[in-house]
């Protein structure tokens, strides 16, 4: 986490510590043998290698409400908050199957947790199945992320069936050919059905013209464009003109982070200072900036490389 500092978005720190089954308790291992502060250890130690990132706990059956596994986790996360112990967000694997389906109650877990002041996200997404059946399953575990304010993300878990860990259960988006399945076409429909949740006009998002072209010295000139908007983060999208062989310095204010680059090579001076350089892919490329709150757009300087 120190040699990464800065370059990260978010800390898997400690995954899959709870048991299955009734007890509510930790997992048996060498680890939890050392007493019951172990956790809250790996946390704080985070912190202070990666004081900007994210800090999450990820793990697997904890997606209904009325399981003691996920009441266990729920009592950490809520004992942590308590505290003061620094924890950002909460990962729920979310493998599912005939034996254990999506429950009904899966936007109350998502919610509750998020109520408790963390991000949720669904971090291993795959629904073992076909056709409708399965379809449905997916649509309905991202109609409740997207009900979610702080559900940030959903990370299905391999591209093809084939590729699954549990490929015989067809469990993905894509058959083995690379074809899209029927749970393709409805987490699409969902994600287009969402209500747009972007600033409304008495944010403060810019009212300038959605290109702004700073002045530059250098021999390039660097154009930024406003891209879409979420509740909690934005895209930007930068063309360079006047060379092929630029670099681009990104200035973004705090509490605004990079989280995301796209057609470009990028390195970071600090955690709020992003240098852009070519990588093949043209003369355009672009960012996503959790905004914390603040919308200004970001400052740009080009010169040539």
């Amino acid at each position: 986490a120190t040699y990464y500092r800065g370059k990260i978005y978010a800390w898997d720190v400690v995954n899959e510590a709870y048991a299955d089954g009734s007890s509510g308790g930790r997992r048996d291992s060498n680890l939890q043998r050392t007493g019951n502060d172990w956790i809250e250890a790996a946390f704080r130690a985070a912190r202070a290698a990666d004081p900007n990132a994210k800090l999450c706990y990820n793990d697997y059956n904890t997606d209904n409400w009325s399981h003691a596994k996920t009441q266990g986790v729920y009592r950490m996360v809520q004992d942590f908050k308590s505290r003061g112990v620094p924890i950002d967000c909460v990962g729920f694997q979310a493998h599912f199957n005939s034996g254990n389906p999506v429950p009904s109650n899966y936007h109350t877990t998502l919610q509750n947790f998020a109520n408790l002041g963390v991000d949720v996200q669904i971090t291993e997404l795959d629904i073992e199945g076909s056709g409708s059946a399965q379809a449905q399953q997916y649509q309905g575990v991202v109609q409740a992320c997207l009900s979610v304010t702080r559900c940030t993300g959903i990370t299905v878990w391999g591209i093809r069936d084939s590729d699954s860990w549990r490929a015989s259960g067809t469990p993905l988006l894509f058959d083995g050919s690379g074809n899209k399945k029927a749970a393709y076409t409805s987490v699409l429909n969902a994600l287009n059905a969402a209500e747009p949740t972007g600033p409304t006009s008495t944010s403060t998002t810019p009212t300038d013209p959605t290109t702004t072209t700073p002045q530059n010295p250098g021999g390039c000139t660097a154009t930024y464009s406003e891209g879409q908007k979420w509740s909690d983060r934005f895209n930007g999208q930068v063309t360079v003109s006047g060379t092929n062989n630029w670099v681009v310095t990104v200035t973004v204010t705090s509490p605004q982070r990079i989280i995301a680059t796209w057609n470009t090579s990028a390195t970071w001076e600090t955690a709020n200072v992003m240098t852009a350089r070519p990588n093949g892919n043209g003369n355009t490329f672009g960012f996503t900036i959790q905004h914390g709150g603040n919308w200004n757009w970001p400052s740009l300087t080009c010169r040539v490389g």
